[in-house]
């Protein structure tokens, strides 16, 4: 059949001097086209065992008793630890007592004791309706706006349109330099202008300070002036004008029941 290695073996020489000990583990075979046909491989003594899923985990689950691997554990033993309370807010309002609105010492001694009249128990601001100074204008408007996103009722009190009230600002910061527009005083304490009020505001100050005072109803307007704060004069009409007779004559003199306008407070809202 074209076998090498056997035809080695039949001679009287000795193979392994010839080829060495390393021929012995090879069987060198020719093979022809008449060896094809007879040529057969021999299966495996033993079958590969097959990858199944019951190779990997048991036929019975192992059953974990949770119990048993906490009994060691106590309650202080935990990760989370509960919350602190919270801590109480600083330069919060007093309750009220009796009839009088007071503040916690800290922020009351943080701003001067002056009060206009009738402003024991609410916000009075001086402000101006004039846009000749367009800067004054907007403060007036910021300030106001500010106060009233509070929803506190608000003492408006125009120097432009009544010379009282600008009177009446200059006797209550006599002896300052500052007296434009806006002024803003709560419960008697003179708070400034507008970058002291709203820098109040930012510091989260303005509700503890606002905090008792009245309230203001959503959509609730003036039903006499429609939150003008002034009507025109009831006894000239807005004319500032009047006619008297003097010595079977008419004399036509400045009226006194209105201001400089012609205009009246109020007396609903004011």
């Amino acid at each position: 059949m074209g076998c090498v290695s056997s035809n080695l073996l039949n001679q009287d020489e000795d193979f392994s001097t010839q080829l060495g000990s390393s021929a012995l583990g090879h069987h060198i075979v020719s093979l022809t086209s008449t060896t094809y046909g007879l040529l057969t491989l021999d299966p495996p003594s033993t079958p590969p065992s097959r990858f199944t899923l019951g190779s990997l985990f048991p036929s019975e689950p192992e059953v974990i008793n949770s119990w048993e691997l906490m009994s060691g554990l106590d309650t202080d033993s935990f990760r989370f630890s509960p919350l602190p309370l919270p801590k109480p807010k600083e330069n919060r309002l007093t309750p009220p007592t009796g009839s009088k609105l007071l503040l916690t010492p800290t922020l009351a001694d943080r701003f001067e004791k002056i009060c206009p009249p009738n402003g024991e128990k609410r916000v009075v601001i001086y402000t101006t309706s004039l846009r000749g100074v367009r800067t004054t204008f907007e403060a007036c408007n910021a300030v106001r706006a500010a106060l009233e996103g509070f929803g506190v009722v608000i003492c408006e009190r125009d120097v432009s349109m009544h010379s009282g009230f600008r009177e009446e600002l200059r006797t209550l910061l006599k002896g300052k330099q500052v007296m434009v527009p806006p002024r803003v005083f709560v419960k008697g304490l003179y708070i400034g202008g507008a970058d002291e009020m709203l820098k109040v505001a930012e510091e989260g100050l303005l509700g503890d300070l606002l905090d008792g005072l009245p309230r203001k109803k959503v959509g609730a307007v003036c039903v006499g002036c429609g939150d003008l704060r002034f009507l025109p004069c009831f006894n000239c009409n807005g004319s500032c004008k009047t006619l008297v007779k003097e010595q079977g004559r008419t004399v036509v003199v400045k009226c006194t029941h209105c201001n400089e306008n012609g205009l009246v407070l109020c007396p609903l809202c004011t």
